[in-house]
């Protein structure tokens, strides 16, 4: 997407697009050229983007507006209960740090024990 800078006034420039329409982008001394343009790509008006259509949609097609499902979780419901509790790897290493790996240990074999494998 091509566009032009028009005039540079007090460290903001004019992005200016092919048919006209234009904004302003606030300019620092330490971006670098890709910085630019793709600061630029960010600001280009909807009605100038061109891309693809999906396999699935075409035109005249109606379609009713829904919010898309959640994702599913392929883990079963045992490894999720297990690692929420578990915690993240600094959590776990805290909980070692602070009360020894034989309470870790005895924490893992609760933790097992209350969300046994299916």
């Amino acid at each position: 997407m091509q566009y032009t800078i028009p005039e540079i006034t007090d460290g903001r420039a004019k992005i200016q697009w092919s048919d006209g329409s234009w904004t302003y982008l606030d300019l620092s001394s330490d971006m670098t050229e890709a910085d630019l343009d793709d600061m630029v790509l960010q600001l280009v008006p909807p009605h100038l983007k061109t891309g693809t259509a999906p396999s699935f949609l075409s035109e005249g097609a109606t379609r009713t507006a829904a919010e898309k499902p959640a994702p599913v979780d392929p883990r079963p419901a045992w490894q999720i209960a297990r690692q929420n509790a578990y915690g993240g790897a600094e959590s776990q290493i805290e909980y070692i740090t602070e009360n020894g790996l034989e309470a870790w240990q005895t924490k893992v074999a609760q933790i097992k024990a209350d969300n046994p494998k299916s």
